[in-house]
């Protein structure tokens, strides 16, 4: 597929807006909203290519959906030791529930959560298994991102093999450059340590997180960064409480930015 910086950063917007949509539905809705959660991947080449690159679930799928479904919560998902089995397992098991209507809610999600309420259930069923797929196709996206640059007026030629990107411009391999002045490879690597160590926060949270973490890549990899966005993002990371790790993740991230942010 054929594809600039822009692009790619409206199809990570989109893809993050559709699964925030899914991770917030009500239950009575989640099939639904679940059905156009993979409509959205199906439809966007660079997301659809990278699932059938990690190659053909070899599950039972309507098997291991029955035996969850009638193990009364003491079964749940078996989602795979690589990235790519989590890949295209969860996408069938997802696949299978919205072709068979299945409600989510009542059976297949019992074993996620303690609790008897169905809406605690859906968030259990999201935080362990669903988001397993979200999270490797946004670290996917963000390394493709990552490779092209920075520079919106060029297109590229994206490819996937075995798991890996392929980004090329005039028959050439791209790698990742910048522009600015910073290290691209040391700044996905901080984003994704405030990503992890926010996995215990609680839900709005991990969403404040998720969209702070989204503007910041946004806004240092646009050819103008807004300095007052990039401001509210790492403020907003600071004003959340966790754990240790995740103070000492932001504050690395803050030191990281303090510079470019001078530059602006």
């Amino acid at each position: 597929m054929r594809l600039n910086i822009k692009e790619l950063q409206k199809i990570l917007y989109d893809f993050n807006s559709i699964s925030n949509r899914l991770l917030q539905a009500d239950y009575q809705d989640y099939t639904g909203v679940l059905r156009k959660f993979l409509k959205y991947i199906d439809d966007t080449p660079i997301i659809n290519e990278y699932i059938a690159d990690c190659g053909d679930c070899d599950l039972d799928i309507e098997e291991e959906v029955n035996e969850v479904q009638i193990s009364y919560g003491r079964t749940i998902f078996y989602t795979g030791d690589t990235d790519e089995e989590e890949v295209r397992n969860v996408y069938a098991v997802l696949r299978y529930i919205v072709e068979s209507n299945n409600c989510v809610y009542f059976g297949l999600a019992t074993g996620y959560s303690h609790s008897k309420k169905y809406q605690d259930k859906i968030k259990g069923f999201n935080d362990r298994f669903v988001m397993v797929l979200i999270r490797h196709i946004e670290r996917y996206l963000t390394k493709v991102g990552i490779d092209m640059g920075l520079d919106e007026r060029n297109f590229y030629n994206v490819t996937v093999h075995k798991g890996q990107v392929v980004i090329a411009n005039d028959n050439s391999t791209v790698t990742a450059t910048n522009e600015i002045g910073y290290n691209i490879d040391e700044l996905q690597r901080l984003l994704e340590d405030v990503q992890t160590t926010a996995d215990d926060l609680p839900t709005e949270d991990k969403e404040a997180v998720a969209e702070s973490l989204e503007v910041i890549k946004t806004e240092v990899t646009a050819d103008k960064p807004k300095k007052s966005l990039l401001k509210t993002a790492l403020n907003t990371l600071k004003s959340i409480k966790g754990i240790t790790e995740f103070g000492a993740a932001v504050a690395a991230l803050s030191e990281f930015i303090g510079p470019i942010l001078l530059n602006l």
